[in-house]
């Protein structure tokens, strides 16, 4: 016969069962928000890319208009 009482196993089960569901929960709450920070981050990545395609055109029309660097046309400063 066992010298274990059954009901010390079955409480010491109960307390690891329930560890372990507070565990699944801390993770399936971090993994939440891990998945809206990502989602935040994505979004606020194509915000900027957006503006840095709106820098691009805008330095190219002031390219084309004779007003971007390098033109050629301004004399150097008086420093030079």
């Amino acid at each position: 016969m066992s010298s274990a009482d059954p009901s010390r196993t079955d409480h010491e089960l109960i307390a690891r069962i329930e560890a372990l569901e507070v565990r699944l929960a801390h993770q399936e709450y971090t993994q939440e928000e891990q998945a809206r920070v990502q989602h935040e981050l994505q979004q606020n990545n194509q915000e900027l890319r957006r503006q840095l395609q709106w820098l691009r055109d805008r330095l190219r029309e002031l390219e084309d208009q004779g007003g971007g660097p390098g033109d050629g046309n301004e004399p150097p400063p008086p420093h030079y």
